[in-house]
């Protein structure tokens, strides 16, 4: 049009010179020409412009054979979206042949409702739980006009090219299948997540996604580090995504309502077989043939079997998903993978049949459904797994450990993004070697969210100095115009790990601020402000201040109550500040509250969530100081094994509540035991982390002490005066292990402290 213009008005004055005097006609002429010329390159920059733009979108996403958007009426192949292929019906070219028709499932209903009423709709469930379809068929139901824009997430620029399509649209469906594959470093952020979702003029944007429960409870509390880990910790910015979203959930198992629907369902044979299996299986479950699958697989390594090579190819596959690769795998990478696979299993040993045959086999439909390995579609050299196969082996993932050479090929071989994934990944394996060098690898090649996951590893070993200094590094490096999501992550972690580190008042201004740009971006009544307000009340009771921590605590938890439930996480959050407020108050209800929270936590989530088990250990303290050593003791057993189930025996965290354990079997007179218990606590904790780490030291100081108590002062003296030296050391003269070392070389019959580790 503006090409169109120039044209038309140059001619236009052009004539209108040539009637005018000679230097004026002239001047105007120049004038025009020049104005022209600008206008005209203008327009045809729009024109590339505009070429580029459409170039992207066609590689970005979804388009039709045109390179166009396709609208919801006109997507009738629900394979294109993401749904699993069932055995051919009849005609295996027909029609809607790959998938049978669709049943209602009890929670459509809710589904379209959801999406009429809220910008972004997360469909949770099982593999095979239908819900892709579920989704899909309440989307063709509800916004038949829309514009379908389902970014490819294996391109980097694929969601800033579907916020540059949704201006151009009124009304949007940006589908998002697995919404895992589009969070993480440089994916998903709320700020992105907004933008998609904004309102304009009339228009309508609604962003659907599906989850994998396995993949949900990854970003629920990762690595279930409950309040105690603050809300810095783990991938917030992905998890602070789920959070917004209106989240339906859909069961793999089917109602009988459902199966009633189903076997309603007349002429389709392949739905009249699942509902006959519904028993054992789900129906979405049995039409994708995931039992069955998963039994091709396992079958295959059998010796006498023709395709070990084959089954070695998919569990290299599977280990890497697990692992956190969740992008296609490059082939060279998978061709590396499988070879340690089939060494584990017993190599030449089992005459494997040629990588060729591998692939073909791994890659070949069964049961005219899915194969086992499938091809990306924009990335014919990547490959990645049927999702049912890695769920599988993560229900019992104790007994399918990732080895630990997977770990370091995939770090090696992973570019940064994916990096930052395998970390959070081997943490949730409790590999914190793995999760360092992963987190490490990201943030020196300027993933600076890196030095989040290298924090919290950090903190986890009472290290927080070191944790404050890795998030401010981050920050300085952080460029001028970095992600605001990015920079509000690492500066709410460096709040968190300061506070631990005993700079309460400093951690309550950064919070503060956090928090008034939190009510600023997203207001009062925000998931994320919430949270950020319960670090406020964190800090501000740490402060010296618990009738206001208090007063902020309840206000918080009358808000979740109102938006979120009594049954929602953010509401047990504000109830664990209620009772951290009450007990700092000096309140004994404080002892009530924490037992009916360990109790809840327990029903709602379980007995090995993190929550549950941080909730059982505050109720210990209650206990214990309240008189009732006993009790107090058993509790305090039984976190032990909360924590050994959560994070393994050699953590930190587990250590520093067998400490406890001995401690308190001290005060309680019960010298003998505490020193017997110690003996092989102390080793275990050498063993792990080291002799100089200040667990280890802080058990020594207890068995020098445990021993003075019994009586034996001179045994107990040296036994001071050597750990004086290494605790001055390794620690620094002004520790609190180092002067009360001291201090009990003067002083033998000083009143029993022991060291307490941080708890904040």
């Amino acid at each position: 049009m503006l090409l169109v213009a120039v044209a038309v008005g140059a001619s236009v004055l052009s004539a209108l010179g040539r009637l005018l005097p000679g230097v004026v006609g002239g001047t105007l002429l120049a004038v025009v020409g020049a104005l022209g010329a600008a206008l005209s390159q203008r327009g045809q920059q729009l024109i590339d412009q505009d070429t580029r733009r459409g170039q992207e979108t066609r590689r970005a996403l979804l388009t039709d054979g045109r390179g166009r958007l396709h609208r919801v009426r006109d997507m009738t192949d629900p394979l294109l979206v993401g749904v699993h292929p069932a055995a051919p019906e009849g005609d295996a070219g027909s029609e809607g042949a790959r998938v049978p028709p669709f049943v209602r499932r009890d929670r459509s209903g809710d589904i379209e409702e959801a999406l009429r009423t809220y910008p972004f709709v997360l469909v949770v469930g099982e593999s095979t739980s239908g819900k892709t379809r579920a989704a899909f068929e309440a989307v063709r139901a509800v916004l038949p006009d829309a514009a379908f824009i389902a970014p490819d997430p294996t391109r980097a620029g694929a969601l800033a090219a579907a916020e540059a399509a949704l201006r151009r649209e009124r009304d949007a469906v940006v589908w998002l299948d697995d919404i895992e594959r589009y969070l993480g470093a440089g994916g998903l952020t709320p700020y992105l997540l907004h933008l998609h979702t904004s309102a304009r003029d009339g228009h309508r944007t609604v962003v659907v996604g599906t989850i994998r429960v396995q993949e949900r409870a990854r970003y629920t509390d990762v690595q279930g580090l409950g309040p105690d880990a603050g809300d810095a910790a783990g991938r917030r910015t992905a998890r602070d995504v789920l959070a917004l979203a209106h989240e339906i959930r859909l069961d793999r198992r089917w109602h009988e309502t459902e199966l009633a629907r189903a076997r309603r369902m007349e002429g389709d044979r392949r739905l009249a077989q699942a509902v006959v299996q519904a028993d054992r299986f789900g129906v979405a479950e049995y039409l994708a043939a995931g039992p069955q699958l998963f039994m091709v697989w396992q079958d295959a390594w059998a010796p006498e079997g023709t395709h070990v090579r084959g089954a070695a190819l998919v569990a290299a596959a599977v280990e890497a998903r697990r692992a956190g690769w969740l992008r296609p795998l490059p082939i060279g990478l998978l061709r590396e993978l499988h070879e340690e696979q089939l060494t584990r299993h017993g190599g030449l040993a089992l005459r494997p049949e040629s990588w060729e045959e591998a692939l073909a086999w791994a890659t070949t439909p069964w049961y005219a459904t899915s194969s086992l390995l499938l091809v990306h579609a924009s990335q014919p050299d990547g490959y990645h797994v049927f999702d049912y196969l890695p769920d599988t082996l993560d229900e019992d993932a104790r007994n399918a450990p990732i080895a630990a050479d997977t770990w370091s090929r995939l770090i090696t071989a992973a570019d940064p993004q994916i990096c930052e994934d395998i970390g959070w990944s081997a943490l949730l394996h409790t590999r914190r070697t793995a999760a360092r060098d992963a987190f490490q690898k990201a943030l020196d090649s300027g993933v600076l969210t890196g030095a989040i996951g290298l924090a919290l590893l950090l903190g986890e070993e009472l290290r927080t100095e070191e944790a404050s200094r890795i998030l401010r590094a981050a920050l300085r490096q952080a460029p001028v115009d970095a992600d605001p999501e990015t920079t509000f992550a690492l500066r709410r972690a460096l709040s968190w790990w300061h506070g631990g580190s005993g700079h309460a008042e400093e951690s309550l201004a950064l919070t503060a601020a956090l928090l008034a740009e939190a009510r600023l971006r997203y207001g009062d009544d925000h998931q994320e402000t919430i949270n950020i307000t319960l670090d406020v009340a964190r800090w501000t009771d740490h402060t010296g201040k618990p009738a206001e921590a208090l007063a902020l605590a309840r206000a918080a938890l009358e808000r979740s109550v109102r938006l979120f439930g009594p049954a929602s996480l953010t509401t047990l959050s504000c109830r664990f500040e209620v009772a951290g407020a009450t007990a700092s108050n000096g309140s004994a209800e404080a002892t009530r509250l924490w037992s009916q929270l360990a109790v809840d936590g327990d029903r709602m989530l379980g007995a090995h969530h993190p929550f549950t088990v941080d909730a059982l250990w505050n109720q210990a303290h209650a206990v214990f100081h309240g008189g009732d050593t006993r009790q107090g003791l058993r509790l305090l057993c039984t976190v032990i094994d909360g924590r050994t189930a959560l994070y393994g025996s050699d953590h930190p965290r587990t250590f520093a509540c067998r400490l406890q354990l001995t401690g308190w079997t001290g005060e309680c007179g019960r010298y003998d035991e505490a020193l017997s218990l110690l003996l092989d606590l102390v080793q275990d904790i050498t063993r792990a982390l080291g002799p100089h780490h200040v667990l280890t030291l802080a058990g020594r100081h207890q068995q020098a002490m445990w021993t003075s108590c019994s009586g034996r002062v001179d045994q107990a003296r040296t036994a001071f005066a050597t750990l004086l030296d290494e605790c001055e050391r390794h620690l620094g003269t002004a520790h609190e292990l180092a002067e009360d070392c001291r201090a009990r070389l003067t002083r033998p019959d000083r009143p029993i402290w022991r060291y307490r580790e941080p708890s904040w």
